[in-house]
């Protein structure tokens, strides 16, 4: 019979760790950093925005939430900045995020999961961090790669069926 626990850890890591962090870099790297960056109008957020933002939210409910780190999350900026942070800069804070998620992620022992914490200003048990993590990640990649295939058509196909499938 299957534990329930270590397959929650490990389909999170699965898609916090290499399938959502895969669909982001595929589609900004078909885009220049003026698209990544561009807004339709003030009141929107641009890819770019959404990548501080994931990656954010990443940092404090997982890496703070449930690691312990000290890290101090800044959301209005996140969504104030206007860029271009260069798309090489951009991928190098995808890439310490997702770090941050394996360390945390391959270090979580199942025994935790029910276990209580409130460094991210309210009270959550570990597997609803993880649970909340992944469902953020699943939402904003979605925007992330509706957008890139609008401005990019053809420029790649069946991403899901790629990145999501378990090697």
């Amino acid at each position: 019979m299957v534990e329930l626990g270590p397959l929650l850890i490990d389909e999170v890591r699965h898609r916090v760790v290499k399938a959502f962090p895969e669909q982001v870099r595929v589609a900004l790297g078909a885009l220049s950093d003026d698209e990544i960056w561009a807004r339709p109008h003030d009141g929107s957020n641009s890819l770019g925005n959404l990548v501080l933002h994931v990656c954010g939210s990443t940092r404090h409910f997982l890496g703070r939430g449930v690691g312990g780190s000290d890290y101090t999350r800044d959301r209005p900026g996140e969504f104030a900045e206007r860029g271009p942070i260069p798309r090489g800069a951009l991928m190098q804070v995808l890439d310490e995020t997702v770090a941050e998620a394996e360390r945390v992620l391959s270090g979580l022992s199942p025994s935790r999961l029910l276990e209580k914490t409130d460094r991210t200003g309210k009270t959550f048990t570990l597997a609803e961090l993880l649970l909340r993590v992944s469902h953020h990640w699943a939402v904003h990649t979605g925007q992330i790669v509706f957008e890139a295939k609008a401005r990019k058509p053809g420029a790649f196909d069946e991403l899901w069926m790629k990145t999501m499938e378990k090697r």
